[in-house]
């Protein structure tokens, strides 16, 4: 079964909080990333009060989507900045090593021992075109006054001054997700986003005016890698994997899941002698859309490596489809995902990254609008000007007495704030024969007004041709970066807009110069 991979990036306008509490009770912090758990959560959300489901189990949509495992939603993992939209991002491999001078990275899967001075790298990792960037979240804590106790949440104050604290992720952060989906389970779920008209998702705890909202942006749909087989293999987890059965050592964990996988293949795997860089966490969380608290369960983390030897030649293709269905428990919130990782004989981490990793300009709405505002008027302003020069260019012929007439019913036309359809469908039922006749005979660069009014099929508009944006003189890179920070539509004039200014400016100004030749 082949399956898609629909990727997205996420922007958090708010700060966002994905609670771990800590032993003391007292810090409650934040996961780096954002669970595969959240997102679904959300997305189901978004599907239950678009469609007010009442039983959101007895929607077919919503299993398929939700509860059927046809779709896996994986976490978000940062990635820095916009120019690593394109990389995969992950937690960073255990068997990653760095010399503490920064001269040197290893990978132990391919070094033939431990070398002594160096230190497992910790974060996260986008990889672009073989080059490996370390990546880091910028987290805050906050102070909070709890009030839990009788009577404090009515009061607003705590009556034992209890004191706790919330580690956040800072707003303006870049993270990128991905939904691996069945064929016929990707067809329904891009269907379902676009309906839904996804631009932003509300994440995390505490979701309020001050924390949770993140913009939304889909990637293109592409097929799920395929990546060739070496002559030493490792499974890589890219998201915690939970075992059905319980365990106390990493080495039973990963001998569940070499058994697994070895069941879904139809062959035997090694499960003695490997070579395992591992670590184990705890995985619980709360559910919102279901008002349920998960049960905790014992992981073993992203990033986790486990030697794979299989007996016999395995299909690359079998292989990776056996690791995209997921493995263990909790598949569907996109735990259990694994790749093939590679020795890397010569990691090559780049330091710098292609930008440098400042935080991303986040604006809120109100400032965007502003923006888009401001845009629009300058591109009319463009209009504006270009209708103007094409009244006074010579190549306006006015073949009538009554011309002044005929420009300002136009004129009126086009300040009645009906639509161009309207007006054009105004021009040719409702104006007499005369009043047709007279706007045929005023001619622009050869064709009648009628003609360019209504958008004849034997000539073309004055303005077909012009690319309003190019006017602005933008450097393409200045471009993209103002439309990464207000949509990729804050370029684009409405076409009844560019209709009503370009014809009210030219009948405008053809007024004018038809006043001027009648005074002569």
């Amino acid at each position: 079964m082949s399956l898609k991979k629909l990727e997205f990036v996420l922007e958090n306008i708010d700060p966002l909080l994905f609670a771990e509490r800590g032993a003391d009770n007292i810090l409650v912090t934040t996961k780096r990333y954002i669970p595969g758990s959240a997102i679904r959560g959300a997305l189901a959300h978004l599907y239950i009060n678009a469609h007010k489901l009442q039983n959101a189990y007895e929607d077919a949509t919503f299993f398929d989507l939700f509860l059927s495992g046809k779709v896996r939603f994986l976490p978000a993992y940062p990635i820095g900045c916009r120019e690593l939209e394109q990389g995969d991002a992950f937690v960073m491999p255990l068997s990653l090593m760095r010399s503490k001078d920064k001269t040197q990275t290893v990978d132990l899967t391919a070094a033939v021992e431990n070398k002594a001075g160096f230190k497992k790298l910790q974060g996260f990792v986008v990889k672009k075109d073989s080059k490996l960037y370390q990546i880091n979240t910028d987290v805050k804590i906050e102070l909070h006054m709890s009030r839990s106790g009788a009577g404090e949440r009515i009061t607003g104050s705590s009556r034992d001054g209890n004191v706790f604290n919330y580690e956040y992720l800072e707003p303006g952060q870049l993270f990128k997700g991905a939904y691996l989906a069945d064929d016929d389970a990707a067809e329904l779920l891009q269907k379902v986003l676009r309906e839904l008209d996804v631009e932003a998702l509300h994440l995390g705890r505490s979701k309020s005016a001050q924390y949770g909202k993140c913009q939304y942006a889909a990637m293109p749909v592409k097929e799920a890698q395929q990546v060739a087989l070496g002559d030493k293999l490792y499974l890589l987890a890219q998201t915690p994997y939970i075992a059905f059965g319980s365990w106390q050592r990493v080495e039973q964990a990963a001998e569940e899941l070499l058994g697994e996988l070895a069941a879904r293949l139809g062959c035997e795997a090694a499960k003695d002698g490997l070579q395992i860089f591992a670590a184990a966490e705890s995985i619980d969380g709360y559910v919102g859309v279901w008002q349920a608290k998960k049960q905790a369960e014992r992981a073993l983390s992203a990033g986790t490596l486990i030697e794979l030897r299989l007996n016999g030649a395995v299909d690359s293709a079998k292989l990776q489809a056996a690791l995209q269905q997921g493995l263990g428990k909790g598949t569907e919130d996109g735990f259990g995902q694994f790749v093939i990782w590679q020795p890397l004989a010569k990691p090559e981490f780049v330091e710098e990254l292609p930008q440098k990793q400042l935080k991303n300009v986040v604006l809120s709405k109100e400032v965007k609008d502003i923006a888009k505002k401001v845009i629009r008027e300058r591109l009319l302003q463009e209009v504006r000007q270009q209708a103007t020069q094409d009244a006074q260019s010579g190549e306006l012929k006015v073949n009538i007495d009554n011309a002044n007439h005929v420009f300002k019913r136009v004129e009126g036309l086009m300040y009645s704030g009906k639509s161009k359809n309207v007006i054009q469908a105004i021009i040719i039922s409702d104006f007499k024969s005369k009043a047709k006749d007279n706007l045929q005979d005023i001619r622009y660069k050869g064709d009648g007004l009628l003609n360019l009014l209504t958008e004849s099929s034997d000539c073309k508009s004055p303005y077909k041709d012009i690319k309003w944006t190019n006017k602005l003189n933008l450097e393409t890179s200045k471009l993209r970066q103002v439309q990464s920070l207000l949509g990729s539509n804050a370029f684009e004039l409405d076409a009844d807009e560019v209709y009503h200014e370009y014809w009210l400016w030219f009948m405008r100004h053809a007024v004018k110069l038809s006043k001027k030749e009648g005074e002569q």
